[in-house]
């Protein structure tokens, strides 16, 4: 069995909704608010979406983000920005948003859409 490569074009939005635990609905909006740029196939009209491992991978990243309260137009200024992270005032909670940013920063998604 072959496996996939990390940013092969796969799984179409309800398979990857599935993984990661979220509507379909809800990746659209990620894609709309400009914190992921799936694949677009050319057999139709406007184009299936297909996720690639390294987008679930963003994206599992992203919700994380989400579930600990950071909200979407957060997400992406926090991605753009520069910020000190040795602070030793930041609560346990910050470290952990502190530690998702620099994980999606260094992912190979990220400069696909911060460029």
């Amino acid at each position: 069995m072959q496996q996939l490569k990390p940013n092969e074009p796969f799984y179409q939005i309800s398979q990857a909704s599935k993984l990661l635990g979220i509507t379909s609905d809800r990746l659209r909006t990620y894609e709309e608010e400009g914190l992921i740029k799936p694949f677009r196939t050319k057999h139709s009209k406007d184009g299936k979406r297909l996720f690639s491992p390294n987008d679930i991978e963003w994206l599992t990243m992203i919700r994380d983000l989400i579930k600990l309260g950071v909200s979407i137009p957060t997400i992406r200024i926090l991605l753009v920005a520069k910020f000190p992270i040795n602070n030793p005032t930041l609560k346990e909670k910050d470290l952990e948003i502190i530690e998702l940013l620099k994980k999606l920063k260094s992912h190979a998604i990220y400069p696909t859409i911060f460029k």
